[in-house]
């Protein structure tokens, strides 16, 4: 997996070196693959985050707006349908939905019972801030995800195999029972 790099100094390349030089037996295709993915969720997080900060939202509170975004008007969802949306506790959730409520980005009609049954609605704020702050994360996304795959039938190919991925991964986590076929 070392080929990958043509500048020595590259930090993955000083790890896969340093990892086949004193344990050779651990410098896998797996190894390599998952230190690969785990270094570029890492970095778009962080990339993300710097680019969210302007808007002033939080990593988490920009995927709970962009999936509510994402259903249908009035943008409208239960808490329970964001939690594995956005891959976050209860506990969690209701935190990050205070805060955005707080700052009137979301709403929560009234609803018999608990906060589990209260809905969560995007706000107008909520929709323009979202859609602003996705415009910013796609442009600084683009030379990093778009830029590098200079031709759409290599785009579709890293996106099939990263789907197998994720559904591997998903399946191993006990939220699906197999990884998707691939096409």
């Amino acid at each position: 997996m070392r080929d990958f790099w043509s500048d020595p100094d590259d930090p993955l390349a000083v790890v896969f070196r340093r990892v086949g030089d004193n344990w050779p037996d651990m410098m896998t295709p797996q190894l390599a693959l998952a230190v690969m993915v785990q270094r570029l969720a890492r970095l778009a997080q962080d990339m993300t985050r710097d680019t969210l900060a302007p808007f002033g939202l939080s990593v988490t509170e920009f995927e709970v707006l962009a999936a509510l975004r994402s259903h249908p008007r009035p943008h409208r969802v239960m808490p329970s349908q964001l939690y594995d949306a956005v891959l976050i506790s209860s506990g969690g959730l209701t935190k990050v939905l205070k805060g955005l409520e707080a700052r009137a980005l979301i709403e929560r009609p009234v609803a018999e019972g608990d906060g589990r049954l209260r809905p969560i609605e995007l706000t107008v704020a909520g929709r323009g801030a979202v859609e602003q702050a996705m415009r910013a994360v796609q442009a600084v996304d683009a030379p990093v995800f778009v830029d590098p795959i200079d031709r759409a039938d290599d785009a579709e190919r890293f996106g099939q195999t990263l789907a197998r991925l994720l559904g591997a991964a998903e399946a191993r986590r006990g939220r699906r029972t197999e990884a998707p076929a691939p096409e």
